[in-house]
């Protein structure tokens, strides 16, 4: 896969690395991970779009992969994930991008794009609303919290497949191996557990969601949105779907069968609707 990885600091001090793919010319796109991801989720996605026309640029937020993880837990929270976002587009010297943003990345992409002078000229939403139902909020904190070991990548990617496989629709074997390669870390002690920081849990404690009204952000958005949505999705609901219309009439939404929380962005069908949205808006 033809990435090349660089880093920066945030404001804070801390380092971020991201993968940079495609023609430094070429459109570029942003993309942010979910909770518990990182930016190699992306690599399925960005080696087919790199072939048609854009650059993508995926990120390890804070605490996950290959970025540090931080001292101070409560640093885990929403202002700093756009903070970070922003020194990013600023190191990479870019003022108008596309951004595709996964559960998290959603949420924070919700945010810049309905932000004064947004730099977000298109943006894709993976089943992600402006509001998240309390159910679901607790359900992903008391998984979170934990710290998983596990004796190697094959028992880890045993429990990948047992617990994504879950919601995140078709896959093949390919993605489970790809997934598990890049998504554990080594403990001291010699065992293996996954590649984000179990602290990130400690923002459900004081606000899962943040500050910021996200159904303003969300009215406030001016550019072109595709909203994806898992139809088994627990966090994106139909009722939350309903509202969205109401608020912001001219989003595109694709609702996907077989998945819930979230789609994978992975296989061919659904790497084939991103690249066709983002052609023809």
């Amino acid at each position: 896969m033809s990435f090349t990885e660089h880093s920066f600091k945030s404001e804070s001090g801390y380092t971020l690395v991201y993968s940079d793919w495609g023609d430094k010319d070429a459109n570029p796109i942003i993309g942010v991970h979910g909770l518990t991801g990182n930016g190699f989720d992306f690599d399925f996605l960005a080696e087919d779009l790199i072939q048609h026309g854009h650059r993508v640029i995926a990120i390890d937020l804070a605490g996950r992969g290959r970025s540090d993880f931080l001292n101070d837990p409560m640093q885990y929270d929403y202002d700093h994930y756009v903070s970070d976002l922003h020194t990013l587009l600023d190191h990479l010297e870019l003022d108008s991008v596309d951004w595709i943003g996964i559960s998290l990345g959603g949420l924070l992409g919700m945010r810049i794009a309905g932000s004064e002078n947004s730099p977000i000229k298109k943006l894709i939403i993976n089943d992600v609303g402006p509001t998240v139902p309390q159910a679901a909020l607790d359900f992903i904190y008391n998984v979170i919290k934990v710290e998983y070991t596990f004796k190697d990548i094959e028992e880890l990617e045993a429990r990948m497949r047992a617990t994504r496989g879950l919601t995140w629709g078709p896959l093949e074997d390919i993605h489970w191996t790809h997934m598990a390669k890049h998504n554990y870390r080594k403990r001291e002690d010699g065992l293996l557990s996954y590649a984000y920081d179990p602290e990130i849990a400690r923002v459900f404690e004081n606000s899962p969601i943040g500050d910021v009204d996200l159904w303003q952000k969300w009215k406030a958005i001016e550019c072109p949105a595709l909203v994806i949505h898992g139809a088994q999705s627990m966090l994106l609901t139909q009722d939350i779907i309903d509202q969205m219309r109401e608020s912001q009439p001219d989003f595109d939404l694709l609702t996907l069968q077989g998945c819930g929380h979230v789609p994978s962005l992975m296989t061919p069908d659904q790497i084939e609707m991103i690249r066709t949205w983002l052609s023809a808006t």
